[in-house]
Formats: structure tokens, sequence, C-alpha cells
């Protein structure tokens, strides 16, 4: 086992010339001693020294950890006491030293059951009388392994079941307690501390860890090295067979780590970087880390950790959509300050989500300028909330807790929260507390209630309702206008609006047409029902409620636009292919839909083959060919599908499509089924189908692409306006 010569440089001034007591080839202890209490410990520093072996998948490595302890009077007559170190089942200890205290030896714990969760073996480190403060050196090795296809799921872009693994592929160590870590009882979060890791380098690997470069360590000891800015949770450390490209930008030295075949990319994935900078920096504070890189990843991620972030080579690979379009690279940079920088106090849920959600997803329209944009996606949120069960409506500050609610609410609902906050109480006194959050709080655990406590502040009053209503509880009101009439003798314009039960306190924005333009008013509303009498000079036509979607509401089920998320709900599908060879990206979208759903509530057909009937109260997916089938074009023609098929092509909102690399995506109502739909993917040929793994991510009604790329976007929506009664 190869150790660095320079790993006692890396003790703590205090450890030096301490005594150490040494442990090799550690026997497990018998009844001859025993262990002690365990010690309540809390880690202050970690040194992790490693050689790492893609070949091999092996990791040899030498943690050191500077520990504080408490309850040290707690200990058994003897003086002896313990601290439990958890390690993946398949790595070993193989010694422990002490510095500050004597170590009499070391229970090990039988190695878990191996399931889908991946459980740590625990290794009892047994002291005699333990001091305050002391450190551990702890020697380990072994094999890490996955199976990365394992964890791939057609229509997703996360594996979550990575943790720890080292492959030529890539070297992933996420998780997994791939470096020891002391168990502390009944704690929820892990405790923040310093980190320095050093990494025997290899001749074709290019590594990046969660914490900034360390060039004086890296010249000290002739490896590569990086030192935290600041406390962290955690550790991680990736590499691969990358070409690695450097600027710095605003300050903070920017990395790209690519494949060869994404060298096109550098100049767009730059200017990324920079754009998100300049966008983000004067309103939520400095960027709080020295350095930046974009590393590519051997498997489905879009991950983000102190100092980088970590995407699948299919995100990297859609080039210009996923350097400009919101929610990807600017999500992930987000948590740079929101997640990564500030840490979430996951007893208090997970607000990070939602506020990265709010930042980029949303708000990049805003600072684009894209007022229809922004406007879509405030309307999106709502119709997402419109369709999920009653029982997956769970509060928003549940995120990440067990049975908490899911990354729907997490994404979307966290981030109207947020819009709706800002509204509240001002968007340039939203984006102040964003930067005071920032400044106070990077390097410390924070939570929804520190969040509510700047922003009162801020505002100048409580905000406990709002939170109550919006964070701690789940469901939404549904908007809706039963009475408009004009009394012309006064003037007086009556409006009668319901939002039913549990009643919200909101603001609610009405806007009034009239001959002349139109006039948006806010109104109060805290009841289920309320009845508001306004004065209006102009006379009135129409009334609309909250046209803009600035409250999060639930949408009746007959007025959510259709996208493939209706066609993917409900427990039914039928899929219909073309007659004859099925493309692989066809298969694979049919997987996609029938995610979730048990076997014998998915029907296949082929085109010619349909059973009569099968239509009219299921969730459908026509492919390809399949919509000239005689049974099918009859049944789009009677559900007016607002697609025409010609030799050649499609016609789509009167203009035509017959080049060979135009496809269409089209999702209508499905009159059948309550809130189900029927999507349509056509293309002119196979070489112009659009990646299946992309196609849920598609939130418009209809999008038509040319060369697998969408150039046209169009949705289906309904506005609820009300004539008013001048009677």
């Amino acid at each position: 086992m190869k150790i660095s010569p320079n790993w006692l440089a890396f003790l703590p001034n205090k450890s030096i010339g301490k005594k150490l007591c040494l442990l090799l080839i550690l026997p497990a202890i018998t009844g001859c001693a025993s262990m002690g209490p365990q010690l309540s410990v809390t880690p202050q520093r970690y040194r992790l020294d490693l050689q790492v072996s893609p070949q091999a998948h092996s990791l040899t490595g030498r943690a050191v950890l500077d520990l504080s302890a408490e309850h040290i009077t707690n200990r058994q007559p003897d003086g002896t006491a313990h601290v439990e170190l958890l390690l993946h089942p398949d790595l070993r200890l193989d010694s422990v030293r002490a510095s500050g205290v004597s170590v009499v030896g070391v229970r090990h714990g039988r190695v878990p059951k191996k399931d889908e969760e991946l459980l740590p073996r625990s290794h009892y480190i047994i002291l005699d009388h333990p001091a305050k403060s002391f450190t551990l050196f702890v020697d380990y090795h072994g094999n890490l392994f996955q199976d990365v296809s394992a964890g791939e799921k057609a229509g997703e872009i996360h594996n979550f079941q990575m943790q720890a693994h080292i492959g030529e592929e890539g070297v992933y160590l996420g998780g997994g307690y791939w470096y020891p870590h002391p168990a502390v009882e009944g704690e929820a979060v892990s405790a923040l501390a310093d980190y320095t890791v050093i990494v025997e380098s290899t001749n074709d690997f290019e590594w990046v860890a969660g914490a900034d470069r360390a060039p004086e360590l890296s010249r000290q000891t002739g490896r590569l090295a990086w030192r935290t800015s600041y406390p962290v949770d955690s550790m991680v450390l990736v590499g691969g067979q990358h070409k690695t490209f450097q600027k710095t930008i605003r300050g903070t030295k920017v990395s790209l780590h690519l494949k060869e075949s994404q060298i096109d990319y550098v100049d767009g994935l730059f200017e990324a970087v920079e754009r998100n900078f300049s966008h983000y920096e004067p309103l939520i504070g400095k960027y709080p880390a020295k350095e930046f890189s974009i590393v590519d990843n051997f498997f489905s991620s879009g991950f983000a950790f102190p100092s980088f972030t970590l995407l699948s080579s299919a995100v990297i690979d859609m080039g210009k959509r996923s350097q400009t379009a919101h929610g990807y690279i600017d999500h992930e940079m987000l948590h740079s300050w929101w997640g990564n920088g500030v840490h979430v106090d996951t007893e208090d849920g997970n607000w990070c989500e939602a506020l990265a959600s709010y930042g980029a997803n949303y708000y990049g329209y805003v600072l684009d300028g894209n007022k229809e944009e922004a406007r879509r996606k405030r309307r999106n949120y709502c119709h997402f909330l419109s369709r999920i069960k009653p029982e997956k409506d769970k509060p928003l500050g549940t995120y990440g807790q067990e049975d908490g609610c899911g990354r729907g609410i997490a994404y979307q609902k966290g981030a109207m929260v947020f819009h709706m906050l800002a509204k509240k109480i001002g968007q340039d006194q939203f984006w102040s507390v964003m930067r005071k959050f920032t400044h106070d709080f990077v390097g410390h655990y924070a939570s929804w209630d520190d969040i509510r406590g700047l922003c009162e502040a801020e505002f100048g009053d409580s905000l406990e309702r709002f939170f109550r209503q919006w964070v701690r509880s789940g469901a939404a009101p549904m908007l809706s206008l039963d009475e408009a009439r004009y009394d012309s003798s006064d003037k007086v314009l009556t409006l009668r609006l319901e939002q039913g039960e549990p009643a919200f306190e909101l603001d609610v924005p009405i806007r009034i047409t009239h001959p002349n333009g139109f006039l948006d008013i806010v109104v109060p509303l805290s009841s289920a029902t309320g009845e508001i009498t306004l004065a209006v000079d102009v006379i009135p036509l129409t009334v609309e409620v909250d046209p803009d979607y600035d409250i999060f509401r639930k949408i009746p089920v007959e007025q959510i636009i259709p996208t493939t998320a209706a066609t993917r709900s409900k427990d039914s599908l039928v899929v219909v292919m073309p007659s004859g060879d099925v493309p692989e990206s066809f298969t694979s979208l049919k997987s996609i839909f029938a995610e979730g759903k048990d076997d014998e509530n998915v029907t296949v057909f082929k085109a010619g083959q349909i059973e009569q009937g099968r239509l009219a109260d299921t969730n459908l997916l026509i492919l390809g060919e399949a919509v000239r089938d005689p049974y099918i074009e009859a049944f789009l023609s009677a559900i007016q599908f607002p697609l025409k098929w010609i030799d050649g092509g499609f016609e789509f909102d009167g203009v035509t499509f017959s080049q060979p690399g135009d496809a269409v995506l089209c999702t209508a109502r499905q009159p059948g089924v309550q809130g189900g739909g029927v999507t349509v993917l056509f293309a002119n040929s196979n070489k112009a189908i659009p990646r299946a793994m992309l196609i849920p991510f598609y939130d418009h009604s209809a999008v038509i692409f040319h060369d697998q790329k969408p150039i046209i976007r169009s949705d289906f929506e309904i506005h609820n306006i009300v004539e008013v009664d001048r009677s």
C-alpha cells in the first residue's frame, strides 16, 4: 500500500510530537477488552490521501480525521470509550493510528445485507481515556464497482443509484462511504468540516474534487491536491479520460473537462459560465469558491457539487440548447451558492432546489427580458399541480424528508412560491435578502425559517401566514369567477370570486377589458368565497382572473394544457406502432410512456391490427406512419386533432412540412379520459425522429423539429374569460 511520504505534514500543529498508538492488520477484539460507551464526536477536518486505479477498480487511502468529543466523562470504569466509523462494505480497514489518545483495539461490525440501498459497515475504534480532541489516522483499501446500467432509466436524466464506482470509463466517488465517516446517533445532518484531498495522478485521467486546487500543497507532495474554501458536508471525487480547457472569468478559474468529441462546445460552455456569473453575482453575491468546473460524466446526471457540476454526455452534447436554455447549466451553477455554499438543513426540508429552480429555470427568462416565456413557465407550474394525485400534494417544506413531497413539488411549486414571495416583499428587496443570505450562511446550514427571518427583516412585517400556507401546507386554491356584473348608474363592478377550501390569503390579479384596452387591478381574498365591489369608470366588457398566473393555483381539468404529461398519466395506455420494422427510438419511447404502469395496462398494436373500440377510453401514443391507418385517421379527425397528413409530410397551423428532416410531437386532449391525452410523434424520415429520452421534457402541446432540433413550439391554452353582465 503506497502512502504519501508527506502525510505527517498534514497533522495539525497541536498533534505533532504527541504519542502515536498503532494497530496493524487489526484483529477483532473478543471479550478481553471493553468497548466502553460510544463517543459523540464531531469531525473538524478531514485529510484524504488517495491512490486510485481505474483499471483495477481499486482505492487505497489514508483518512486523517480531526475529531472533537462530547460527553467524555461517560466512560467505562477502565476509561475506555469507542468511536464508530462507517465505511463502504467493499472497503477493508487496514490500520488505525491515533494522536492525542491511545487505541486499544477495533471491533468490526457485520457486513450489511446488500439491497437497493447501500449500507455501510461499522468499525468500532476503542480508545483509552479519550480527550476532548484527538486525531485518527485510518488506512483502508478495496475495490469499488457498480453496475452503471442498472440505474439508467429511459426518459430520466439522473442515475441516483450511483454511489461509489471506479472504472476505466470513469470514477465517481460521490457517496457510499468511500472514506470513513464517524457515526453520530440521532443527527439528521452531517457535520460541516474542512477537507484536504490528495490524489496520486494517473497518466490518462483528469481529476476534480469538491474543493479548490491547492497548488502549494501539490508542489510539496508532487501530487494533485485540493482544499475547501469553507466547511462542507462531504467530499466528492470524480475522474475521467478528459481533455481540460481553462479560462479565468470574473476572477474565477473555470475549467472544462470534456471528451475529445466535445471540443466544439468549449466556446459555448465558457460563454454560458460567463453569462451566468454576470447575471447572478450582482443578485446573490460573489461566487463562493475560487474555481468552477464543468465535467462530462459517464452516466446520466446533472449533479452539482462545491466548485463543479457533473453533467452527463447527453446534456453536454445538446450543445447550444443546454448552454443557453434555462434549467441546465445555470441551475447547477446556482447550487454553488444554494445547496453547496449555503448548506441545506434537512431537518427543515430541502429549500435549495426550489430556490435554484426559481433563479434559473424561471427567473432566467426574466433576466432575458422574455416576459412571454416567463409567463408560460408560471402557467405550466400551475398546470403541473393540477395533474398530480391528491395524495402526492404534500407540503413543499417536506422535500428531502422521509415520505416527503416529490421533485415536482420541490422544483415547480418551489419556484412559484419564491416568485410569490418576491412579489409580496418586492423584487429588489428579495435579491437584497439573497445577497445577505449568501454573505451570512456560506459554509453553514440554513433552513426555511432562516429564509423567512431574513425576508421578514427586509419586509418589516410578519410572513408567518405566507410560509405556513405555501411551505408548511399542501394544497392550493382553485380560483374561479362565478359572477361579474356592472351597474352603469353607480359605475360599480361586482365580482364574485371563489377559491375553495382551505382558504388561502391571496392578492388576486384581475384583468378588466374595456373598449379602449384593459385595466389590471389586485384584490384581496382570504375566504373560500368573496364578493368584491370596484368603482370602475370605464365600461367593462370581460374579466379574467390571474391572467398571467402570478398565483400558484389549481386549474380545472378541462382547462389543463395537453402535453405528453397528460398521455403519460393514468394507469392505462395504448401504443400504436407503424406496420413493418419499428425504429428503436419508437420502442424506447413506448417504454418511457409505459414507465410505472403494470404490463397488463399497456397494450401495443401495429397499424392495421387495432381492435375496434380500443381507442375511445384510454391514453394513446401513436407513432410514425401509424397515423395513416384509416381507423387512426378517423379517430384523430373525430377529436379534431390539429395535424393533417399529406404525401411526404404533414401540415400544422396552415404550414406544410415536407422536408426529410421535419418531425412533429403533438398532444391533444383525450375526450374519453378525464385529464388524459393523445400524443402523436411523426417524422418524415427515421433520421428526423427526435431523441426519445428528451421527449418527456418538452412541455408544449406541439413541437415541430427539423433535424431533431425544435424550431416551432405551440400550446393549446384555454383562457377563462367571463363576459360582464351589464343588463
